[in-house]
């Protein structure tokens, strides 16, 4: 599978080009949007003085005394996947063995745990105007638990993603993705923004691929941090949706999680089912690369290289390249 390989280092080597020569990384107007997934991306290709050149500058500039990442563009203020990038961050420091930004990046993200459920509060004024916790975000800070050796947290947050599997009213055929620490599973779109609330198989609308691919990888994870096999069983049961879509949720640049869980889940249980969607998705990712070696996006008409999509690529193409690579 020399393909998956081949492609992930492609991808590395244009997010190499840009880092200069303080370390900085692209448009540092962008903030944390533009760095926060390149120093994994760096790592997984081989690029470990550029990831640990690229952390010292973040480290010197962007590293916050209350544990927070920096500068945030205004529209992201008050998003609901505000600490999603900071997770990106906190693995990338793990992995390179920056604990320092990890450990305090990881304490930062605390701040926001809803102690009753184990998950955590989506926006920046937590349960003052909102109660609402989201799945990808909540399975990503599961993710910075585990790299930091917070197992009682991640513990929490498996916990939180059993109660939101029981909570489906039509699963796997659905999958609703967001949950209110008030009331519970929220089971109806609000706002009209279906993209966040619920997965469906329809394949007339971009969709959340991610929710299955982010949630089962972590419980992948966590199995592997705990040998308890409740976690892989949930595992299966969230990529159980993904066994019940059509081509079309597989060639979104957004299945990349999927890809990455379903290596996971072939690496611990040898189903084949799992083998051949993980490289399904990783085909699919290979498809859509530009010769520059980035992952395109459509801005105001036009396909553009896209950072912060190369640099996710990269790192998922590894994941799949590691747990195929005899096949």
């Amino acid at each position: 599978m020399n393909r998956f390989s081949d492609a992930r280092d492609r991808g590395g080597a244009f997010l190499l080009r840009q880092i200069r020569n303080d370390g900085r990384f692209g448009d540092p107007t962008l903030g944390i949007t533009e760095y926060y997934k390149v120093p994994s991306a760096l790592l997984v290709c081989g690029f470990s003085a550029a990831a640990n050149k690229l952390l010292d500058w973040i480290r010197r500039n962007e590293f916050l005394p209350n544990g927070d990442f920096g500068p945030r563009p205004e529209t992201d203020l008050n998003s609901y996947y505000y600490t999603y990038y900071n997770t990106w961050v906190i693995k990338g420091a793990c992995r390179n063995g920056a604990f320092d930004i990890a450990n305090r990046g990881m304490d930062f993200l605390l701040t926001y745990q809803d102690s009753s459920s184990g998950g955590f509060y989506s926006h920046l004024t937590k349960n003052l105007t909102s109660n609402e916790q989201d799945l990808w975000v909540v399975s990503g800070i599961g993710w910075a638990s585990i790299y930091t050796g917070r197992l009682d947290i991640a513990k929490g947050i498996g916990n939180w993603l059993q109660e939101i599997m029981i909570s489906q009213p039509n699963y796997p055929s659905e999958l609703w993705t967001v949950f209110d620490a008030k009331i519970g599973l929220i089971t109806e779109v609000k706002n009209g923004d279906d993209f966040r609330y619920v997965l469906t198989r329809d394949e007339s609308r971009d969709q959340s691929f991610y929710h299955p691919g982010i949630a089962a990888g972590f419980l992948c994870q966590l199995y592997m941090a705990t040998e308890e096999s409740k976690w892989l069983d949930l595992a299966q049961e969230y990529m159980l949706f993904c066994e019940y879509v059509g081509d079309y949720h597989f060639k979104l640049l957004r299945a990349g999680k999927v890809g990455w869980a379903a290596g996971l889940l072939y690496t611990l249980t040898k189903q084949n089912k799992y083998l051949d969607m993980a490289i399904k998705v990783g085909d699919n990712l290979i498809d859509k690369q530009l010769d520059s070696g980035a992952w395109p996006w459509l801005m105001s008409g036009q396909i553009v290289p896209h950072n912060d999509i190369t640099a996710e690529m990269t790192v998922w193409l590894d994941e799949i390249y590691q747990a195929t690579t005899d096949y």
